[in-house]
């Protein structure tokens, strides 16, 4: 038995699973890990069967050589073999409800965050309070400044409950655990599919003497960042240097009418050299790493709350680019200021504690969408932009240092952040939840009643005019209905006969006709 846990996987985890996102490539990446460490071992997903095709696919690629278990989504009793199920997202609060159908201590829950800002997931965390969460569960944070966001709605949730209550809850309110583990990225690959600089700027078609800066990931100024900081800093550092500079921007657009207004903002720098990889069309992986082996250094003066981690930093760093980066959430676990890169200061404006409640509010109720609202935020984020112009123009024009911040970022990347490091970290945690869960009492071993939220039936019990009253009788003639009728309900009948044991079965095969007859016997 593997001594990993089943992960729920969708096909957006495959690579024709749709396009290419932070979110994804993170799925896509752990999915790989999970696969190349499993090695000969089961690997088990909680999937559809369907996709059992592409995920043996997938995983072969990656290296595994075990059996590959699809895990339906109806029985929680097939993950305790594996002690855990890992999931892609915040959700472990709903999920509790279906584990207490074996025992909440026979498996732990162990999520994941990723964008912590939309309303959704600021519900799903708040839940982690009120739902039947054990210590023996997890929520992965990616950074301790993702961490901290959700400790701080775990501690708003819990005072909330205090005031309403008026004390009358548990003090100790049990938590998942929080580790900080950064996303894993295949640092080997990348540092292996490099192109030297000078091929690669050939092939871009790039001034081989120029200064080349790296702009890596998507371009939306709604969740991303506002690029006309970066141009603007750009543009001054330019004219303090006695080369071109280019800025490389390589990822997609977000929409067409945001890339027109970005190319208006370049018009404004002319003293900038552009060139644009992606766009409206998707990246190729060897034009990545082409655009990394062109770099000198990489940018990312990122303002938005959608960003947690960074991993389009991770991956410039591991390539051997020192960052010019916002001091802004995860950035600051990835870069070390002054040895990776530089960490360029940032800070609300005053306007924004007094607009703060008034987005919120409106992005939850859906008056305001999330992509506005969180454009809308990011305005309201400051960034030094003259430290931003001294520390490209220093790493530009000291060669020595830039030599050295290149070896720096690029063995930070292979020991915090490679394949190796993250697993030993999920390992780790495994462990340490293995433990929690056997210190666990008695009562915690048996299954418990579902919820009424996921027992409709039960929620619903007072709909009926009888629950123990029988319509039929028992010796009662169970007939075969019209094929017409049967087909236009087989979809459903399949559904209500999926994994059922044989003696459940025979008797839901004879109520479903029943309830499309007529008892002749109670006709007068």
């Amino acid at each position: 038995m593997s001594n990993l846990p089943a992960l729920v996987a969708s096909s957006d985890l495959l690579p024709e699973g749709g396009p290419l996102n932070g979110r994804r490539l993170a799925g896509q990446t752990l999915l790989w890990l999970w696969s190349k460490y499993s090695a000969s071992d089961p690997l088990a997903l909680l999937s559809s069967k369907d996709l059992k095709a592409g995920f043996e696919r997938f995983s072969r690629l990656a290296g595994h050589r075990g059996k590959l278990n699809i895990l339906d989504f109806i029985n929680p009793a097939e993950i305790t073999p594996y002690g855990a199920l890992f999931l892609p997202d915040p959700s472990i609060g709903r999920w509790a409800h279906w584990r207490a159908l074996c025992g909440p201590a026979k498996f732990s829950l162990i999520g994941q965050i990723h964008t912590l800002s939309t309303p959704v997931s600021m519900r799903l965390m708040q839940e982690l309070v009120t739902e039947p969460i054990k210590p023996w569960d997890a929520l992965i944070c990616s950074s301790h400044a993702g961490k901290a966001v959700v400790q701080g709605v775990l501690d708003d949730r819990e005072e909330q409950l205090l005031n309403r209550f008026q004390q009358n809850i548990p003090a100790n309110i049990e938590r998942p655990q929080l580790p900080v583990i950064p996303l894993p990225i295949d640092t080997e690959q990348i540092q292996k599919a490099l192109p030297s600089k000078i091929s690669a700027r050939k092939n871009l078609g790039l001034d081989p003497n120029a200064h080349v800066v790296l702009w890596l990931g998507r371009l939306s100024m709604l969740t991303k960042l506002d690029p006309w900081p970066t141009y603007l800093a750009l543009e001054q550092a330019a004219l303090l240097l006695k080369k071109p500079l280019i800025l490389i921007e390589c990822g997609p657009d977000d929409s067409p009418h945001q890339a027109i207004h970005f190319n208006q903002l370049k018009s404004l720098c002319p003293h900038v050299n552009f060139a644009r990889f992606g766009g409206d069309k998707p990246v190729s992986e060897s034009t990545k790493y082409q655009c990394m082996a062109s770099s000198d250094i990489a940018i990312s003066l990122v303002d938005n709350t959608q960003e947690t981690f960074g991993l389009s930093v991770a991956e410039a760093m591991a390539s051997g680019l020192p960052v010019v980066a916002s001091n802004w959430n995860g950035y600051r676990d990835l870069i070390r200021d002054g040895i990776d890169g530089f960490l360029i200061p940032t800070k609300w404006s005053s306007s924004a504690h007094d607009l703060s409640t008034r987005l919120g509010w409106a992005s939850s109720l859906g008056i305001m969408n999330y992509p506005m609202s969180a454009g809308c935020l990011a305005q309201l984020v400051q960034i030094d932009l003259s430290a931003a112009v001294a520390a490209i123009v220093s790493l530009l024009t000291q060669p020595a240092m830039l030599r050295a911040m290149s070896e720096a970022a690029k063995f930070r990347a292979e020991k915090h952040f490679g394949f190796a490091f993250v697993m030993a970290k999920y390992i780790e945690l495994f462990e340490l939840l293995k433990e929690k869960r056997q210190l666990a009492s008695e009562k915690h071993q048996i299954p418990q009643k579902p919820s009424i939220t996921i027992n409709p039936v039960q929620a619903f019990t007072s709909y009926p005019s009888s629950f123990s009253e029988s319509i039929f009788n028992d010796n009662m003639e169970c007939n075969d209905l019209p094929e017409v009728v049967k087909e236009g309900r087989s979809p459903l009948w399949n559904e209500l006969k999926n994994g059922l044991p044989s003696n459940l079965l025979t008797k839901l095969e004879k109520e479903l006709l029943l309830k499309h007859q007529i008892n002749k016997s109670n006709l007068f």
